[in-house]
């Protein structure tokens, strides 16, 4: 799908789990696991949360790359509370 299409055309980590965030506020630094390990990444503002094709989200970070969220409801029960807050 479209989806894969776009996360295999491009480095682009899946996250599968939000560790933290620094604040509610932007910009907020946010420690994710991703398909590829743990990383940090850091949201400037909301509007840097792209909703895709129900239920995917885009995350670009402050260095422009973009986070893959393929399912935000097959988050586990904090990942869904931190991203939340945010959409």
């Amino acid at each position: 799908d479209d989806v894969d299409e776009l996360a295999g055309r491009e480095f682009m980590p899946v996250i599968e789990r939000i560790v933290s965030v620094s604040s509610y506020a932007t910009p907020s630094t946010w420690e994710v696991d991703t398909g590829r390990g743990r990383t940090r990444l850091v949201l400037k503002g909301e509007e840097d949360i792209r909703r895709l094709a129900p239920p995917a989200l885009l995350i670009a970070d402050s260095h422009g790359i973009n986070f893959l969220i393929r399912d935000r409801q097959a988050l586990d029960p904090q990942s869904r509370r931190f991203l939340d807050r945010f959409l």
